[in-house]
């Protein structure tokens, strides 16, 4: 739905507007972090981001991306353990968010307390039944029954009890239909998928309200 590509733009600005800035990108798995720095990577080579880049560091554990102005973003998988130990970070981005665990929370966020306005984002996609998604599950519900007045949450999904076929709702559910995801793809996955997947995995319904 566009949501890296989002965050891509929101943190390369915040590295951009303040100098010094520090980053930390993690993911569950070791695949996807490495997904996210390649797309991060292309991000950096953009006409008018190249110039502002000092350095990016390639290796198994040590990818990052250095500016000029000091600032950084690091990544790493938290299935490898990466985000431990870090003493001042800026920003925080959870990635696959369905999937993290207090003992994740409890390792890495005290490291924005040094921050002067340490931000801490949540990505993921609603939760399979088998997934430990306390955190992000009560980040949620909290968010929505007003309980919690110092977080955004942007959430894209379809109407719940849609018929799942409605195109309306796929592009609601999915800003980047058509353009990037296709009606093909999305009938592929619909194909493919149980009703119950397709609801959650295509649409961004949760299992549980």
């Amino acid at each position: 739905v566009g949501k890296t590509f989002l965050l891509a733009g929101t943190v390369f600005s915040l590295c951009l507007l303040n100098p010094g800035t520090t980053v930390v990108w993690t993911a569950h798995r070791a695949r996807t972090a490495a997904e996210t720095f390649t797309k991060m990577q292309a991000f950096a080579n953009r006409a008018k981001i190249k110039p502002h880049i000092a350095n990016v560091v390639l290796g198994s554990g040590d990818e990052a991306i250095i500016f000029a102005n000091g600032s950084r973003i690091l990544f790493g998988a938290r299935e490898r353990g990466f985000g431990r130990g870090f003493d001042k970070v800026d920003v925080i981005v959870f990635d696959e968010a369905q999937i993290l665990t207090e003992n994740a929370i409890d390792d890495m966020v005290p490291a924005a307390n040094a921050a002067p306005n340490g931000l801490v984002f949540y990505v993921g996609t609603p939760p399979k039944p088998k997934d430990p998604s306390e955190v992000f599950g009560q980040k949620r519900r909290e968010a929505l029954s007003g309980e919690d007045r110092d977080t955004l949450y942007v959430e894209f999904s379809a109407e719940r009890g849609c018929d799942p076929a409605d195109r309306n709702e796929w592009l609601r559910a999915n800003p980047s239909f058509p353009s990037r995801t296709s009606e093909t793809a999305m009938l592929r996955m619909m194909k493919n998928l149980s009703a119950e997947s397709f609801l959650r995995e295509g649409l961004g319904i949760w299992d549980l309200e």
